[in-house]
């Protein structure tokens, strides 16, 4: 550095860093400005003493006073080297540098999948999980605990904690980072991956993921005093992000999607965007929900956030690809978790009511079956089950995709039952945008799940996932469900509800060819304080049945299915009405794909999810099905186009 290069950067600094004042500057200033200052000040008082000072003195004095700032910036060096392996800091959770701990381990070469992440779980009695260490309401360490087992407080361990002992085995949190995470789950160093996994389209060749147990969203946070009400009031606003995230992709893709245009404001930080916010240099911030609640939350009170969400990112647990047995296991456990009201409490210890709303959890639909499924973790195999025929390979080589499970009989009214119909209407809108050809398979009506598991068909429609055949197939992309309802007689009010027999004689008639729907009534006629035994159950065998004693009123109601009793309904609109309330559950109505075979099962569900996006789905269900209001379906990010096959319309 030149002594007039120097002089500039001992001025800059005296203005950005330091006082006024030369005394305090040259104190202050780091070392290495100030030895190079003084080098200069003494070369410099040389020449105004002794002119006559030659080149090669001046030369002398530079290399001496070089080699002496080598030697101490070395010293220092190594001296703040030690100091730095002797502590180890929490990492970070940023997007730009510093850079995140524990540091990226050499790339580890991921070794083929052989066996269960169950038999090393089973093997040590433990479930190593890991996660970010240093998010608000996700993980945080306490500070307690030892150095390879620290505790950990926040949503994902607490989660974890309930799968583990769930399984009977012990939780071993494993710190990770957004750099490092996903090679320690490949490599095996890690059973499951938390850390705010979310599951993306575009991240599916790795990894397999559970259900998602938190759907996080990206939104628009505003100062106070901002008019607006909603995300479309920030067209013509000023609108600051963090370069390169997550949420500055999902603000251009909506704003691009929906006409408008603003002026984006790029910044390497949140605190910075926050700090342009508050200075009002920004209209708004635009981020995810959890990284804005971390930074603003009882910090800064000034901010509300806009109505409206730019996209959903659901979060899910990550294992493995084709670790099917773990997946099916973690996903059987979460529906446990659910069922025996253990999920709940989870969420409202890390996230109160106003963050996270009932409304916004994501719906964990139990399937049937589960509380007769005893299986302990011991009786999970540890094999890994590939699919003989992949159905994506044979789709792409111009073969049709065998579809069974259609060709249901006519109902009592002539007609195509409700639910044939809305499946057929269904895969016909799939394998369109697939651009494939579909075969029917014939004499497949109930026997859909059978075809599939014996390799005669590639995919079943209206099948009902249960846990009592998980192992012959994989049930994918709910997009229906069905429930007990009642029916009366028109024009009556004696009866709004199953609860309002007790001021009756207690007769109802249900279907003998429905196994259930006794034993439904029952359990409904029990949540009523209804004593099971002054019921008055009566058989029917046909609908021609349950019309005959409505009608005379032998039968105060019929309790049944609602895809029996719909069709009833609204065919016989001036003698029977349908009532709303719904009783014993939803029962799902799914896809069954072959076991295992993931990237199909990804591409049957990322369809569903664009013709929900689309409004295709809704469309479809009104015509067809019309039964209570679509189902909500969550849409995960990324591309249209999964393994090279079009799921968009």
């Amino acid at each position: 550095m030149g002594c007039i290069e120097m002089k500039k950067q001992l001025r800059k600094l005296s203005v950005d860093r330091y006082p006024r004042d030369e005394k305090v500057m040259k104190a202050t200033a780091p070392f290495s400005l100030r030895l190079h200052r003084d080098f200069c000040g003494l070369a410099a008082k040389g020449m105004g003493e002794r002119g006559a000072v030659s080149i090669r003195t001046a030369l002398h004095i530079l290399l001496f006073s070089f080699l002496l700032l080598t030697i101490i910036t070395f010293a220092m060096s190594s001296q703040y080297a030690g100091a730095q392996a002797q502590r180890t800091p929490i990492p970070l959770v940023t997007l730009v540098p510093p850079t995140l701990l524990p540091p990226a381990p050499t790339a580890t070469a991921t070794p083929p999948l052989t066996q269960s992440a169950l038999a090393r779980i089973k093997s040590n009695n433990t479930l190593v999980v890991g996660f970010l260490y240093n998010v608000n309401r996700f993980a945080l360490p306490t500070g307690t605990g030892s150095p390879d087992n620290p505790d950990i407080d926040g949503f994902e361990p607490d989660l974890a904690q309930a799968i583990a002992d769930d399984w009977g085995v012990k939780l071993q949190p494993k710190q990770v980072t957004h750099l490092n995470g996903r090679d320690m789950l490949l490599s095996g160093q890690i059973d499951l991956l938390m850390g705010q996994s979310m599951v993306s389209r575009d991240d599916q060749s790795q990894v397999d993921f559970s259900d998602p147990v938190l759907i996080s969203k990206t939104i628009a946070l505003v100062n106070q005093d901002f008019t607006g009400k909603n995300i479309t009031d920030l067209a013509g606003q000023t609108v600051g992000v963090v370069i390169g995230s997550r949420a500055e992709q999902a603000f251009n893709v909506w704003m691009q999607a929906n006409g408008l245009k603003s002026t984006i404001n790029r910044y390497p930080m949140m605190d910075a965007a926050l700090r342009a916010l508050t200075g009002k240099q920004v209209t708004a911030v635009v981020g995810d929900r959890w990284e804005l609640d971390a930074h603003v939350n009882g910090v800064v009170l000034d901010v509300k956030p806009l109505d409206g969400v730019f996209e959903t990112e659901p979060y899910a647990i990550a294992m493995r690809r084709y670790d099917d047995n773990l997946r099916t296991l973690v996903n059987r456990t979460l529906q446990r978790l659910v069922s025996s009201k253990r999920l709940d409490p989870i969420y409202d210890a890390n996230f109160p009511g106003d963050l996270l709303p009932a409304s916004d959890r994501p719906t964990l639909r139990v399937w049937t079956g589960l509380d007769d499924d005893k299986r302990a973790i011991a009786d999970f195999p540890t094999d890994i089950i590939m699919p003989t025929q992949p159905v994506i390979p044979r789709i792409k080589n111009g073969q049709p995709l065998r579809i069974a499970g259609l060709g249901a009989p006519l109902d009592a009214t002539g007609k195509q039952p409700l639910l044939d119909g809305f499946n057929q209407a269904m895969v016909n809108e799939m394998t369109r945008r697939w651009g494939i050809q579909a075969q029917i398979v014939p004499d497949s009506y109930g026997k859909g799940e059978d075809m599939v598991a014996s390799g005669q068909a590639d995919l079943a429609v209206g099948i009902e996932p249960h846990w009592g055949s998980v192992d012959r197939v994989d049930f994918v992309a709910i997009y229906a469900e069905h429930s007990y309802r009642i029916i009366i007689p028109a024009g009556t009010n004696a009866i709004k509800a199953f609860s309002d027999l007790f001021a009756t004689n207690r007769q109802f008639g249900y279907f003998t060819d429905d196994p259930g729907a006794l034993d439904a009534a029952k359990q409904q006629a029990q949540k009523s304080n209804l004593a099971v035994d002054t019921l008055k159950p009566i058989k029917l065998q046909t609908d021609d049945d349950a019309l005959s004693h409505l009608n005379d009123r032998t039968a105060n109601l019929i309790f049944g299915d609602s895809l029996r009793l719909y069709p009833l309904a609204q065919t016989y609109p001036k003698q029977i009405q349908l009532l709303d309330p719904e009783y014993g559950g939803g029962k799902q109505v799914a896809f069954a794909v072959p076991r295992n075979d993931a990237d199909f099962r990804v591409l049957v569900e990322a369809t569903l999810q664009d013709m929900a996006r689309d409004g295709t789905y809704q469309k479809i269900w009104q015509s067809n099905f019309g039964i209570g209001t679509p189902l909500s379906v969550i849409v995960w990010p990324g591309s249209s186009t999964v393994f090279g096959i079009k799921t968009s319309g």
